[in-house]
């Protein structure tokens, strides 16, 4: 072989390993270009944050609507679908069963079923038949207040306690009579006071204290106030 053959063989290999190098340089660009295309493709992201919230949410509506529907229309002492006893669906009669204590009755004395939860208001009538302004205090006896349904003549059951004292000291108020106002009520009606002996009341004097006052309950065991 003489040396014009041996340059051109080399030239000729020099310019095969020049193409394959660019040929492999495309190659390299072409799939760094596909990884980040797939890459960069849409996913499909799905949020348990979300997805927990919504589920949280439904959850506590759902606890919500069923305790609570429970509790608003009295749990277990209550039907479903009964509106809250207004003033003139009821009487009250106030069973005084010894010195500075007494069980109030609260009655249904109208056509329909209605509840009643909570605690009853009091106010004094004198003699003459106007307001005394009276003190109340509230205590959770004999137990926090339930929702009570009344049907027609039934009855709630309350305790009521009171401080006796001298009817000559200027801070005594001599009741002839009591006012009550049902739960979330803003009427009143006149409560019937007997004493001891089932015989009305003609006056009680009651201190500057003023009332104790008990649950509504949908049974009289315990509902005196110690």
């Amino acid at each position: 072989m003489n040396h014009r053959t041996t340059a051109t063989t080399r030239a000729a290999a020099t310019a095969a390993a020049v193409l394959a190098l660019a040929l492999g340089a495309v190659a390299c660009d072409d799939d760094t270009t596909a990884a980040g295309t797939g890459t960069a493709a849409p996913t499909t992201v799905v949020s348990t944050a979300t997805a927990g919230t919504g589920s949280t949410a439904s959850a506590a509506r759902a606890g919500a609507s069923g305790p609570g529907s429970a509790a608003g229309t009295g749990g277990s002492t209550a039907q479903a679908g009964t509106d809250r006893c207004r003033t003139a669906d009821l009487k009250a009669d106030v069973q005084i069963q010894e010195a500075g204590k007494a069980m109030v009755m609260l009655t249904n004395k109208g056509g329909r079923a209605c509840t009643v939860k909570g605690y009853l208001g009091y106010g004094g009538l004198l003699a003459d038949n106007s307001r005394a302004d009276t003190a109340t205090h509230r205590v959770a006896k004999p137990g926090p207040p339930v929702a009570v349904t009344l049907k027609p003549g039934t009855t709630a059951f309350s305790g009521l306690s009171w401080s006796s004292c001298d009817k000559a000291d200027a801070t005594c108020s001599v009741l002839a009579g009591l006012v009550v106002t049902p739960p979330d009520e803003t009427t009143q009606l006149t409560a019937t006071v007997l004493g001891t002996d089932g015989k009305p009341v003609v006056q009680f004097p009651v201190a500057k204290a003023g009332f104790t006052v008990g649950t509504l309950q949908p049974s009289n065991q315990g509902v005196l106030l110690g």
